[in-house]
């Protein structure tokens, strides 16, 4: 899996998949990073395989959806689902 498009991008973090996304995920390792939370991004069609990635590792991750941050915007004010 090769990730790290920026989640800026609007585009979904799967590899090789140049579709828009609509889904945010924020993630973390907390074998790794305790507070550090990353952020994918997924299409329609890769959203179970993301979460499945996810649930395999045991990472706790939050799900909601991605609306492109205007300029001066975080972002963080959408509803997410915790998982």
């Amino acid at each position: 899996m090769a990730l790290g498009v920026e989640s800026a991008s609007g585009i979904c973090s799967a590899r090789e998949c140049t579709n828009a996304a609509i889904y945010r995920i924020d993630w973390r390792n907390p074998a790794i990073h305790r507070a550090r939370t990353k952020t994918w991004l997924a299409c329609e069609e890769h959203l179970s395989y993301l979460e499945g990635y996810f649930k395999y590792r045991s990472f706790p991750y939050e799900v909601s959806p991605f609306v492109a941050p205007a300029a001066g915007q975080s972002g963080d004010e959408n509803q997410r689902q915790v998982h």
